[in-house]
């Protein structure tokens, strides 16, 4: 099969390697659309996934759809032919954290396209067949690959926990900003304020009714308003302490975006003195059928999500892409 490997910083190559046998409890999904995360781009340019440097040149992609091609030794459904949608943490069911029921922290988690695990660029790949979900004909591969960040909003909103008429802020308005205004709309929960520096990125909260949506933080705090409930999605490094800036007395801070730096600081007495709680996310839990539902029933509407598309060999650009942050383009998404 076809694979695009990354083989050093910004260095991607299509090759010709072995198609994956689908082992016991597997079944081998031919990938056909890979949507392109900020982790992805961080490996592709660091060479490491948070400190953690690839074994031999790694499949990037985690994000992904396809068909079910063959079915592993114990597996006899889905039949082969069915379309998927792709939960790209793979828990082991046995260790403490998985009999609590965290299995998205997992203390043995497979996570494809994390070293050493390779990832869905390219043409197959094999997966746990409790990781997969029906993909109705009415969805899109490209939506089927977006229920993934859908499925990391729907994971924080749950443990937001928000109430009828509290007051909402978002920082950041990329592919999990949006996805997380998404899942507020569809619950019916009010329409978040939106804070997002690029312009472009404000046109579809916009459309979507968020209000106000502004480039900086500062004019919400020039406006007096303070949020019970702050998402931070950006993963810039001083978004945590801007987020406490705008949170209420008694607020909650929602860490969903992956800071980069990952070291970050802020004024404690801030939290402390408004008596904050703060949650930091960790991808997502048991969320798979449930935003795939949302989709497929049109409450999220993933087929207006402004992507761009490219073809395998094009997995570079696809990259490059996602770490210019044009305003047009929230998910740059391969098609092997």
């Amino acid at each position: 099969m076809k694979a695009a490997r990354l083989h050093a910083p910004r260095d991607i190559r299509i090759e010709e390697i072995p198609t994956p046998r689908p082992a016991a409890g597997e079944v081998l999904v031919r990938v056909r659309a890979v949507s392109i995360c900020a982790s992805d781009w961080r490996l592709y340019t660091d060479g490491h996934s948070g400190g953690v440097v690839p074994d031999h040149p790694i499949i990037q992609g985690h994000e992904f759809a396809g068909d079910v091609v063959a079915l592993g030794e114990g597996v006899t459904a889905p039949s082969v032919g069915t379309r998927v949608a792709v939960e790209p943490s793979w828990h082991c069911g046995r260790c403490d954290q998985c009999q609590r029921g965290y299995t998205n922290i997992c203390r043995n988690v497979v996570f494809p396209s994390f070293p050493p695990r390779d990832g869905a660029l390219a043409e197959y790949i094999a997966c746990p067949v409790t990781s997969v979900c029906p993909l109705p004909e009415t969805v899109s591969y490209a939506e089927g690959a977006l229920v993934e960040p859908l499925g990391v909003a729907i994971h924080a909103v749950r443990l937001a926990r928000p109430q009828a008429g509290e007051r909402i802020v978002i920082l950041g308005a990329g592919a999990i900003g949006t996805c997380t205004l998404l899942v507020l709309k569809a619950y019916g929960c009010s329409l978040p304020a939106v804070v997002e520096p690029v312009a472009g990125r404000r046109e579809w909260p916009a459309r979507l009714g968020a209000a106000p949506l502004v480039a900086d933080y500062q004019e919400l705090l020039n406006a007096g308003i303070e949020a019970d409930i702050v998402f931070e999605c950006s993963g810039d490094n001083a978004a945590l302490a801007q987020a406490m800036r705008l949170a209420r007395p008694a607020g909650r801070v929602m860490m969903v975006g992956i800071p980069q730096p990952e070291q970050v600081s802020f004024d404690a007495s801030v939290a402390r003195r408004r008596e904050l709680t703060v949650v930091f996310t960790r991808r997502s839990r048991d969320t798979l059928t449930e935003a795939v539902g949302l989709a497929a029933t049109g409450r999220v509407d993933l087929a207006a999500f402004p992507i761009r598309r490219y073809s395998l060999a094009q997995a570079m650009a696809a990259m490059e892409a996602t770490g210019a942050r044009p305003g047009d383009m929230l998910r740059a998404v391969v098609f092997p």
